[in-house]
Parts: structure tokens; sequence; C-alpha cells
């Protein structure tokens, strides 16, 4: 198995703390214009690097027209559309069809297009999680074309997060890692404390308190996120990191009595309906749990960093201003006070007929005008850009580890992602099992 060549912790920033989960967030309209440096050599430079390197992926015949697919607009992020726009109007020679990025369907559209002979051909992902695509050989090794000077836009050891084997193969486009926003006045009404870093007693104390105190649920968590309590509990229960590594290489049981009463603690917020809105909890919607929020249905909002500015704004226009950003609450008792984290970024598939339009369309995607935009937003970006962090954004950037048991398949990472929470609350040792079927068979 491919191994990153440095831990994301490594991504701490040169003057302020970044690094490189998904992106949320409304971004503002208007247009912007592509940066002109380094583009006019794109052509020779791209042409000289594949050579050099040996690259599989096509090229489109002389004199026709690049084509491509790109999988990155993401619905309700508005910059997106500001980059398509903007690529358009800069590359007119291009053909581009944009399909909506669904992170639930990413891997099976790129997949299928790939085994079709098709290509999607720039795609939205997770730098740290690129093994289900390398394994399969199908992504572009970016490294020849990463020159000094399109480098400089990222800051130090950003790129190490999507380099495997030494080479590099996805983008970081923002620094990603869940904390909470927090409703203060229901806080207040419920006599509870806010505080910045909880202990995971600390949390469910709170919860409870808010339960009994007020007619609101304490926190709502949508569908794709609720596998967050069981990735930062696999990050954090270990006495040690030396423990850490070794779980996360499959040799230590899902059965193991500390990962169990993790699982059972975080199961138990689920059975005493802590979470919004009671049955139903498991597969409420993003939508779902935001709304849930703005209208003062809960008093905690599980999210991620960058999201964090769009619900600034979404409960300001409800008429709800007191409201804090904290830390996700933690397991640890050792030295592992991690949390699970990364980036979005972008990859290049490796069966591309346009190798030197791709380049042309990720030098954009990461030059210092899309990286301020994406700030503006609210994004915590791995680049030399300024305002690239918000330090209530970003205070747990340094907690981030990059590694986790998820990594050992695709098969595992998808029931954690998308199934544990649920399955473990209806059938505690089916799942057990289940999990340790998936861990034996990627050893």
């Amino acid at each position: 198995m491919r191994r990153q060549v440095r831990m994301l912790l490594s991504v701490v920033l040169t003057g302020c703390m970044v690094l490189g989960m998904t992106a949320c967030g409304e971004k503002s309209s208007g247009g912007a214009t592509a940066p002109a440096e380094g583009n006019e050599r794109v052509a020779a430079e791209s042409s000289t690097a594949e050579t050099a390197a040996g690259q599989t992926g096509e090229v489109a015949e002389e004199g026709e027209a690049a084509k491509l697919v790109m999988l990155i607009e993401e619905p309700n992020v508005s910059y997106f559309p500001v980059f398509l726009e903007n690529i358009r109007e800069k590359y007119p020679q291009y053909s581009i069809t944009s399909k909506t990025w669904d992170q639930s369907q990413v891997e099976k559209t790129v997949k299928t297009a790939f085994a079709g002979g098709e290509s999607v051909d720039i795609v939205k992902y997770f730098p740290n999680q690129m093994e289900t695509f390398l394994s399969a050989d199908m992504a572009l090794d970016l490294t020849p074309y990463m020159d000094k000077e399109w480098k400089s836009i990222f800051t130090e050891n950003a790129l190490d997060i999507g380099t495997y084997d030494g080479k590099l193969y996805c983008l970081p486009i923002t620094t990603v890692y869940p904390d909470i926003d927090v409703n203060v006045d229901i806080f207040e009404e419920a006599g509870v404390e806010v505080k910045e870093h909880w202990t995971w007693e600390e949390f469910a104390d709170a919860c409870e308190k808010i339960k009994q105190n007020t007619d609101v649920f304490p926190f709502a968590i949508c569908d794709t996120r609720v596998g967050w309590f069981q990735r930062n509990a696999f990050l954090q229960i270990w006495d040690t990191k030396e423990e850490l590594e070794s779980f996360n290489r499959g040799e230590i049981s899902f059965k193991d009595e500390r990962v169990v009463t993790a699982l059972d603690r975080i199961n138990d917020l689920f059975a005493k309906e802590y979470a919004y809105p009671g049955n139903g909890a498991f597969s409420q919607t993003k939508d779902q749990t935001q709304a849930a929020f703005s209208q003062g249905k809960i008093a905690m909002l599980f999210n991620v960093n960058n999201g964090g500015k769009k619900i600034r704004n979404v409960m300001e226009e409800a008429g709800m201003t007191n409201i804090r950003t904290i830390s996700w609450p933690t397991m640890a008792t050792g030295e592992c006070d991690y949390v699970l984290g990364g980036c979005d970024g972008y990859f290049v598939s490796s069966n591309t007929k346009n190798t030197e339009a791709c380049i042309n369309i990720l030098k954009y995607l990461t030059s210092k005008e899309a990286f301020e935009l994406q700030v503006e937003d609210g994004d915590v970006v791995p680049a030399n850009v300024e305002g690239g962090t918000n330090e209530e954004f970003s205070r747990d950037s340094a907690r981030v580890y990059p590694k986790e048991i998820l990594a050992l398949s695709a098969e595992l990472n998808d029931y954690v992602y998308y199934n544990i929470g649920a399955n473990y609350f209806y059938d505690k040792e089916g799942t057990l099992e289940e999990l340790e079927s998936l861990r034996t068979s990627a050893q």
C-alpha cells in the first residue's frame, strides 16, 4: 500500500496554522479574472514533462477541441460556478461539461466512466484518501508539472498530504476538520457553560442538562457525518501514538475493549435521544440539520470548520447572533488528542486525453485569485494568501491526524462513512462482526 510521505501535521503554516475534509459554505457572487502568470508556458512545460514522465494519459488529436468533464461543482457552494465561468472565459477553446459533485457518488462516477473508456478529467476529492483511485492507477502523477512558480502558492509542506510514494496526485484546496457551532442563548437557558474544548464526559453532561432544562434537542448531525463520532474516537482512545498506528494498520481488533467502550459511549448519545429529532436522527440531511439550528430546535450543530461563516450568516438572518464555534469533544486520556480531517482537493484522471488543458485549469483553480475567493467565503486554505486562516475556524488545525484505519480498504471506508452509527445502534454484535471481517480481509 502506498504511504503518504509525511504526516499532515507538518502542514502547519509559516506564520499561521493551516492544514489540509468537505467544503461547505456560500460564496460571494461576481466574476474574477484568472491570473495570467505562467499560463502561456503550460503547453510547452506539460508536453516536455509528459514525455519525461512517461504518462499513460491519451492526448487529443491535433486541432481537436479539448473536451473535458469536471466533477467539482458542489451544490450551494457559490464559488464553483464563478470558477467555471472564469475558466470558460479564459479558455474558450475548451468544451467543458460540469457534473454536480456528490460525495457518496464520486468514486462510482469516476470508476464507471473509467471502465467504459471515458474520463472524468478533473475531480474534487480528498488528498489523504486517494488509495481507492491509486490502487487502480486512475490518478495522474502531477509531479512533473509542479514547477517552482506553481508550488510557491502553497504553504510549506501543504502538498505532502496528496503525495504518495514520492509522487503528487492530488492538490489540496481547503483545510477541513469537524467542529461544533453553538447557540449560546440556549446554553445559558440550560445553565451550561460554553467551553472551547470539552472532554467527552463534559459534553455528555452538557447534553443531559440541555435535555432536562430546555425544550430543544442538544445537537443535530447530518447523515453523512454520523461516522465522524467513531472516526474521531478511533484516533483518540489510545495511550500512545504507536498504539494508534498499530490500530490504523489493522493490527488491533475492533472487538478490543477500548474500541467497544468508545462505540458504546457514542451509541449512548442516540439511545438517550440527545440527537435531533430522536427517532430518525441517523437520516437527517445537512439542510434539515441546518434548518433545525436556525429554527432554535437544537443547541449544537456538528459542522466543519470551513462551514462556520455560512452558518453565522444563516443564523443572523434568523435573528440569532449569539453563536460560537467550539472544538469536537475528545475521548483522549493519553497522548493521542487528535481529530480527523484533511483537505478537499483536485486530481486528474490518468486516462484524460487533454493533460495540457487539465494542467491549465488546475493552475487557475489553485491560483491566488481562486484561493482568495474561497477565503472570502470562510474557507481555511493551505495557500500563501491574505486571510488564509481564521483563528476560530483553524484552532484545531494542528490536532488533525492524516492517517485513519479507513485507509485499509475502500469497503471499510464506506462502511464507517455511511453505516456504522445506525448499524451499531440496531445491531451491536453484527456490526462488530462486520468490522472485524472488513479488517481481516484487508490484511
